[in-house]
């Protein structure tokens, strides 16, 4: 419960002065362990330790936000030199941004309360069922396309107050990221199966300059080459079971 307080009160925050159209601006949104708020307020994260630590290589300053995604997608896309992680690279989402990365993998799966008598092997079974996901989310609309009634919350979290009240079936999303929100919220979930991989991306508005895209894909690539991503993902990890 601290947590998602702590999460409500930074969304309600003003923006910061520094994140200007001469500033460069990396936003996000709580999906852990990729990306979310740590005890202290910071963003925190597997990816996010990746970009801080491939940002300190390159010699580059933003400013990081954490926001609801589709607000943080809608400002990356729309406003000059802002950018969103993590961000699935989709065939439509393509043409939108400059694409950095992969920076890591995401798995998707569909879940159920512990309790639920649902059984299901494939996306197929779900057909008739209500599906819940998140606005802008690349895994609902993954599913939406394949002729699932998906139901949209406006955050990931609150899908799973939506499985306890029955008002959604079943939960596609990121098979970490729903083991560890549901753990957070002390619900017990089962996972039904999985259906799909995704590497996950930083998209930039176009307006960004290429020697920062440059730089900055340099960096990355060298740190994923010195196999640093699994000591981000321990110790963000660790970071997350400490938060209340």
């Amino acid at each position: 419960m601290k947590r998602w307080l702590l999460l409500a009160v930074c969304l309600l925050l003003p923006l910061p002065v520094s994140a200007s159209l001469e500033g460069l601006t990396f936003n996000t949104e709580e999906y852990p362990p990729f990306n979310f708020l740590d005890r202290q307020g910071e963003i925190d994260g597997t990816a996010t330790r990746l970009l801080r630590a491939a940002l300190e290589q390159a010699g580059l300053s933003v400013t990081f936000r954490l926001l609801p995604w589709a607000r943080a997608y809608t400002e990356a896309r729309m406003r000059d030199n802002h950018c969103v992680y993590s961000t699935t690279r989709t065939e439509e989402r393509e043409p939108h941004f400059t694409w950095i990365g992969p920076l890591v993998t995401n798995e998707w799966a569909a879940f159920a309360l512990a309790d639920s008598p649902l059984e299901a092997d494939s996306l197929d079974d779900l057909s008739s069922l209500r599906v819940g996901s998140f606005r802008e989310d690349a895994v609902g609309q993954f599913v939406a396309q394949r002729g699932m009634t998906v139901v949209v919350a406006s955050t990931e979290r609150e899908n799973i107050g939506r499985l306890r009240a029955g008002l959604i079936d079943a939960w596609v999303t990121g098979r970490q990221t729903a083991r560890l929100l549901a753990a957070d919220a002390g619900i017990e979930l089962r996972e039904l199966f999985g259906f799909h991989r995704a590497d996950l991306y930083l998209a930039c508005h176009p307006s960004v300059s290429d020697s920062v895209v440059t730089r900055l894909q340099t960096a990355l690539d060298r740190l994923l080459d010195d196999d640093r991503l699994e000591a981000f993902r321990r110790d963000a990890l660790e970071t997350w079971e400490r938060s209340p």
